[in-house]
C-alpha cells in the first residue's frame, strides 16, 4: 500500500507539513499563478497573500504563461507553466518545519529567466479590525527579505453564526488585545540578484506583472536595492512590496520559499531547512514517515481503502504542533499559556482548537502509534478551561475564546488508555471532573428527574433544526431557551461514569461521579423514552417530551449501562428507515415538517443547516449508536445493519462515488450524496472515520486480544501494526474464513 500514490489525482490543491503551515484556499482565484498566491495560515494566523512568482525572459519582458495541474498528492502539487519556446516544471510543497516553498524547473527556455519572489503585505496603522493584520517590520539581509506581521482581535465579539469570516465588534467593548507576531523569511536556493522593498498606495492585490513594481523599477537587469517602506503622508499605510530577483539558466532548478516561525529564529531556521537538500524529496519522506505512524490498512474495496489514508492525511493537514503558539485568555491577566499539539476542525474560519470536534480527533489520533498528539489535545483541555469548569468552543492564539459546545470527552480518552496504557495526566483529569461539576452546578435540568440542559442551537453544533424551534420560535435567531438534551445528557453520563473509576487518580473531587450519572441514566431511560412512538425525547420546560425527531435521539444508545434491548431494538426497527435515504443519514427525520435534503431552512439555503442534511458528525454517532446494539445484543440481523451503516457512512464522503476522489465536507444531500460544494470547506475534521474502520470493519475492540469485526461485505481486509497494550497487533479478515489476529509484543 503506498497513500500517496493510492491519493494522487488532479482536482485537489491543499497542502499542509503537519504542523502548522497550510496552503488551502476554498476557491482559489490565482491557483495557476506560480508561487503561493493566495491565503496561507500559520496555526489560526492568516496571512492573505504569501508570495506570488514572476517571470521575465532574458529580454526582461513579462511572459504570459498557460499554465495547468498536473497532479496532487498530499506531499506536493505539480503545476506546468507553458510559453512560446519555454516551459517551466513547479512543485508546491509546505513542509515540516512551517516553510511554503515552489521548485521550478527550467525544461525549455530560449535563454536565461528572471524569476522575481514578490510578497505583497498590508501595512495599516494600529486600529480596530476583526481582524486587525499588519506588516509592522521588515529588513533586508544578504539573501533573505525577513518580515514580521502582527494580528489582533477586538477584546469583544459579536460571535459570528454564518460559519464565515464575517465579524462584527461587540458593543459592549471595542479595545483590542494584544497582538501576536508571526515572523517570516522569504529566500530562495540560488544567489540572488537585486531587490527592493517599497511602499504603495492601496492597489488590485492580483499578482499581476502590470501591478508589481517591476514595470518602474526593473532597470538594467537589477532592481534599485532601495527600502522605502514605513514613508508618505499620514496615516502610514498601503501595500508593502517586498521583491527579490533570481536569474535561472536552461536545465537549472530554483526553489523560492518563505520560513515562518513564532520567533525570528524559527522563521530563519523553517527557510533554511527548505533551501538546503531537497525539499521536495524531503517533504515526501515526511509523508512517508506519517502514514508509516499509523496502522496499515488496505482492502478489497476501493472506498473503505481511500477513506481510510484519505482521513490520515486530512488529519495531518489539519494538525498544529507549533512550539510558542498562544492561548488566547479572555482575561489578558491569565496569558502566558501555549497550546500543545492539536487538530484543527478544517481549514479557513475552522482553524483553531474547537472543543466539539476535538472528542472526534481524539478517538482518530489515539490510533496512532506515538500517543503524543492524542496527550496534546487532552493537555489543551485544562489549558482553556473557564474558571467555572466549562470548556470554551472556539480556542485561539490572537482572539479570545467563544462559545460552548457539549462533547463527549470519555470515550477518547479511554480509549488512548486502553490502546496505549497511558493514564490520564492529572491535570487533565482535574480538568474533567471541574467539567461535571460546571454543569452539576449550571446545567441541571428537571425537579423530579435529572437531565442536563441546552441553552442555545450552537451549544450542541447544531444549527436550524425543528428540535430548537419546538423549544423556542425565536431559536433561529439565536436568543436563549432551555431544554433537556438527549445527546448532553447521555455525554455527561459516558463522562461520570469513566471518571468514576479514576477516583483514586483526580487531584481533587467532591463529586460523586457514579451517583451521578446513574442518577441522568435513569432519567434518560425513563422521562427521555417516549413508548409510544418508541424514541428517545428531548424534554422541554413545561416536562412534556419533545415532538421533534433529530438523529440526536438515537445517542441514547450509546449508553450499555442502560440494558435496555427490548427499547433498542424496537427504536432501530421503527426509526432507523426514517434516517435511512438513499446517500447518507440524514439530522432529522424525513417526515419533518422542515425537512429539506438541499440546505435549505425556510425557502433560504443556509450555510449550516440541520434539518435534512446528512453531517458525518451525527453519521459516526449514528454507526457508533447502531454498532453497540448489534455487540450488546448480538443480534446477526443488527450486525448486518450496524455493517451496512458503515459503508454507507464511508461512501457518502467521495465526489460522485468515485473512489479515486474522497472528500470531506460539513454536510451532504443525504439522498444525492452531493456535499456542500458551496462552502468550499473540503478536509472538514468533525466526524471520525479512522475510527469507525477500525473498531467496526476491522473490529478492533481497543486493549483486547480478540475482534469483533462486523460483516461489511468485502472481500478481505488487512491491518497491520494496530496500538495494542502489549505491542502490536494484526488482523486478516477474509470472506468465508475465520479473522486471523496476531499480537506482536514490542512497539
Amino acid at each position: 500500500m503506498d497513500p500517496l500514490e493510492l491519493l494522487r489525482r488532479t482536482d485537489k490543491w491543499f497542502l499542509g507539513g503537519g504542523k502548522g503551515a497550510i496552503y488551502a484556499p476554498p476557491f482559489p482565484r490565482f491557483l495557476t499563478t506560480p508561487g503561493f498566491a493566495e491565503e496561507c495560515y500559520l496555526a489560526d494566523i492568516r496571512i492573505p497573500r504569501m508570495f506570488s512568482v514572476l517571470i521575465l525572459d532574458s529580454g526582461s519582458n513579462p511572459i504570459k504563461f498557460q499554465s495547468s495541474v498536473e497532479s496532487w498528492r498530499p506531499d506536493r502539487l505539480i503545476l506546468r507553466h507553458f510559453a512560446q519556446g519555454i516551459q517551466v516544471r513547479e512543485t508546491r510543497c509546505v513542509t515540516e518545519s512551517n516553510a511554503w516553498a515552489s521548485s521550478f524547473d527550467v525544461m525549455e527556455t530560449t535563454g536565461p529567466l528572471h524569476f522575481f519572489q514578490w510578497s505583497l503585505l498590508d501595512v495599516k496603522p494600529a486600529g480596530f479590525g476583526t481582524p486587525w493584520t499588519s506588516l509592522t517590520a521588515a529588513e533586508a539581509h544578504d539573501e533573505s527579505i525577513s518580515a514580521r506581521i502582527e494580528t489582533a482581535w477586538p477584546g469583544e465579539l459579536e460571535p459570528d453564526r454564518t460559519a464565515v469570516e464575517a465579524e462584527h465588534i461587540g458593543q459592549a467593548k471595542a479595545s483590542m488585545m494584544p497582538s501576536v507576531p508571526v515572523f517570516l523569511e522569504f529566500g530562495g536556493s540560488a544567489p540572488r540578484r537585486s531587490w527592493t522593498i517599497n511602499l504603495a498606495q492601496r492597489h488590485d492585490e492580483a499578482p499581476l506583472y502590470e501591478l508589481s513594481m517591476l514595470p518602474t523599477k526593473f532597470r538594467d537587469g537589477k532592481l534599485p536595492g532601495d527600502f522605502k517602506l514605513f514613508v508618505g503622508p499620514q496615516p502610514l499605510e498601503g501595500m508593502a512590496h517586498l521583491l527579490q530577483h533570481y536569474v535561472v539558466e536552461p536545465n537549472e532548478r530554483l526553489v523560492l520559499a518563505c520560513g515562518s516561525g513564532m520567533s525570528v529564529e524559527s522563521a530563519r531556521a523553517s527557510l533554511r531547512d527548505a533551501l538546503e537538500g531537497d525539499v521536495v524529496s524531503e517533504s515526501e519522506q515526511a509523508w512517508r514517515a506519517y502514514f508509516a505512524s499509523v496502522p496499515q490498512f488496505s482492502s478489497s474495496d476501493p472506498w473503505l481503502t481511500a477513506a481510510y489514508w484519505y482521513r490520515w492525511y486530512g488529519l495531518r493537514l489539519n494538525t498544529v504542533d507549533l512550539e510558542g503558539l498562544p492561548i488566547c485568555q479572555e482575561s489578558v491577566s491569565a496569558s502566558g499559556t501555549t497550546f500543545s499539539p492539536f487538530v484543527t476542525e478544517g481549514i479557513g474560519f475552522f482553524r483553531n482548537f474547537i472543543t466539539y470536534s476535538a472528542q472526534a480527533h481524539l478517538r482518530e489520533v489515539s490510533w496512532m502509534h506515538d500517543p503524543s498528539l492524542a496527550q496534546g489535545i487532552l493537555q489543551n483541555l485544562p489549558k482553556c478551561q473557564r474558571a467555572d469548569g466549562s470548556f470554551p468552543g472556539h480556542n485561539y492564539s490572537a482572539r479570545p475564546p467563544r462559545d460552548f459546545y457539549h462533547a463527549d470527552f470519555a470515550t477518547g480518552t479511554s480509549q488512548l488508555e486502553k490502546l496505549h496504557g497511558i493514564e490520564p495526566a492529572p491535570s487533565v483529569l482535574n480538568a474533567l471532573a471541574s467539567y461535571v461539576a460546571y454543569f452539576y452546578r449550571n446545567r441541571g435540568f428537571g425537579s423530579t428527574y435529572y437531565l442536563y440542559a441546552i441553552f442555545d442551537q450552537n451549544e450542541t453544533g447544531q444549527e436550524y433544526m425543528s428540535r430548537y424551534q419546538v423549544a423556542s420560535e425565536q431559536a433561529e435567531q439565536w436568543e436563549a431557551f432551555r431544554v433537556g438534551g438527549v445527546d448532553a445528557s447521555t455525554y455527561f453520563v459516558l463522562l461520570a461514569n469513566y471518571l468514576d473509576t479514576k477516583l483514586d487518580t483526580i487531584p481533587t473531587t467532591t463529586l460523586s461521579f457514579g451517583s451521578e450519572a446513574e442518577d441522568v441514566l435513569y432519567s434518560i431511560r425513563d422521562y427521555c423514552w417516549d413508548s409510544e412512538s418508541a424514541f428517545f425525547c428531548d424534554v422541554l420546560l413545561n416536562d412534556d417530551r419533545s415532538p421533534a425527531r433529530p438523529a440526536t435521539g438515537f445517542y441514547a444508545l450509546l449508553l450499555s449501562d442502560m440494558n435496555e434491548p427490548d427499547r433498542w431494538r424496537e427504536m432501530i426497527d421503527r426509526w432507523l428507515p426514517h434516517f435511512w435515504c438513499e446517500s447518507g443519514f440524514p439530522a432529522t427525520a424525513l417526515e419533518d415538517p422542515t425537512f429539506n435534503s438541499e440546505g435549505e431552512w425556510k425557502d433560504k439555503r443556509l450555510n449550516c443547516p440541520w434539518n435534512g442534511r446528512s453531517w458525518p458528525m451525527t453519521n459516526s454517532h449514528l454507526v457508533d449508536a447502531i454498532s453497540n446494539v448489534a455487540r450488546v445484543t448480538k443480534d446477526p440481523k443488527l450486525y448486518v445493519t450496524a455493517g451496512e451503516a458503515v459503508m454507507k457512512a464511508v461512501k457518502l464522503m467521495f465526489h460522485a462515488g468515485d473512489p479515486t476522489r474522497p472528500n470531506s465536507y460539513e454536510h451532504y444531500d443525504p439522498v444525492t450524496g452531493v456535499p456542500a460544494l458551496y462552502r468550499g470547506y473540503d478536509d472538514y475534521m468533525h466526524s471520525w472515520i479512522v475510527d469507525l474502520i477500525l473498531r467496526y470493519a476491522v473490529g478492533v475492540l481497543p486493549g483486547k486480544d480478540e475482534i469483533d469485526p462486523l460483516p461489511v461485505d468485502v472481500d478481505w481486509i488487512e491491518c497491520t501494526d494496530i496500538p495494542h497494550p502489549r505491542g502490536r497487533m494484526d488482523v486478516k479478515i477474509e470472506r468465508g474464513k475465520e479473522p486471523t489476529v496476531i499480537i506482536r509484543k514490542g512497539t
